[in-house]
């Protein structure tokens, strides 16, 4: 049965971030530190730490602030089915996707932040509009295409979303699971352009489309479209833009959309947790994350676009920043998320 977002999201995340105090990340000096006398600020990301890690290095260089650095991951998330309200230790939570940083402040574990530093570095669209937390960068969701498969006059013809419903992809499409944030907030997208009816019916017609079963995530997605198990896909662009560096002669190439409107945009951001130990300090950080130079590290690291317009684009992603757009409100789509739960239960969408 599909969970709620409350279940499924809050389930897996947050509750990891208030067991997570007892697990620390290994890919980083930050993590490993041991608490002094008066207790080091204890971060928790619900992501690969690595690029939280290299921003924490500099603000410790910085104001010789020390960290514990904490994630845990997807198995664990798993395992763990209690009460997540609560996140004791935990001063600052870092969250990778717009659904993460919803369902966490919506069990009431963030609290309110009033910054005038926040507000004049990051878009007030950009931001939850009861101070909960700030995006601190973006990437988008696109569509990847292996070059061997699919001919440039074939792929112009995808506009949108919904094009990938047509009968031209049958058997050709593939898809992360519906439990990938990403894929989750792409459905409120869908929902706030469409309507719930036609938002339900480009669902169905890409599960009618699939090549495959859909996979775990966006990172296996690109591998089965490298590969030719299928020739079209979504992913996050930042997934793409690492397996393309990584990879740059496998036969797939990113196809933006001509009208940047009918991009999604997910975000990676923070916030204070209700419960810190040290909630001033988290402030003092969350506020340095958004500053030019420090938001341009942070966003780099995961061939991200920074959420700060004056911090430089990591010149890997540079060229695609024609595409970028500020959104018209981030909150919005985090209201509609209930509802694409909903409708990826009754579409059927694993």
């Amino acid at each position: 049965v599909q969970l709620t977002i409350r279940n499924s999201l809050l389930g897996l995340m947050t509750l990891g971030i208030l067991a997570a105090c007892g697990h620390e990340s290994p890919t980083s000096d930050v993590a490993q530190e041991q608490p002094v006398q008066s207790g080091p600020l204890l971060v928790y990301a619900s992501h690969d730490a690595s690029r939280t890690a290299s921003a924490l290095d500099a603000y410790r260089s910085e104001t010789g602030t020390r960290f514990q650095l904490r994630s845990d991951d997807m198995a664990e998330r798993d395992s763990r089915l209690d009460n997540p309200l609560l996140m004791s230790k935990v001063d600052l939570f870092v969250g990778g996707s717009l659904a993460e940083l919803w369902a966490v402040a919506e069990a009431d574990a963030l609290r309110p932040v009033s910054s005038e530093l926040l507000a004049g570095n990051i878009p007030e669209a950009m931001r939850d509009p009861e101070s909960r937390w700030t995006a601190l960068s973006s990437r988008a969701r696109i569509v990847a295409y292996n070059t061997d498969l699919v001919s440039l006059d074939k792929i112009a013809s995808v506009r949108d979303y919904t094009s990938l419903g047509d009968e031209t992809w049958r058997d050709s499409l593939c898809l992360a699971s519906s439990a990938v944030p990403g894929n989750l907030a792409l459905i409120a997208f869908l929902i706030k352009q469409l309507g719930v009816r036609d938002a339900e019916i480009t669902v169905r017609r890409w599960r009618e489309n699939l090549a495959e079963l859909v996979f775990a995530n966006d990172v296996e997605l690109i591998d089965a479209v490298a590969s030719g198990q299928c020739a079209v896909g979504i992913l996050d662009s930042n997934v793409f833009a690492a397996y393309a560096s990584a990879r740059s002669d496998a036969p797939v190439a990113a196809h933006w959309f001509e009208s940047s409107d009918t991009i999604f945009f997910d975000i990676s951001g923070a916030g204070v947790t209700r419960h810190a130990a040290d909630p001033d300090g988290a402030k003092a950080l969350l506020e340095w994350l958004a500053t030019v130079t420090p938001n341009a590290l942070f966003a780099a690291r995961n061939f991200e676009f920074p959420a700060n317009s004056d911090s430089q684009t990591d010149a890997a992603i540079s060229a695609w920043s024609e595409f970028v757009m500020e959104p018209a409100s981030l909150s919005e789509l985090g209201f509609l998320l209930e509802d694409a739960d909903r409708l990826i239960e009754r579409a059927r969408y694993p």
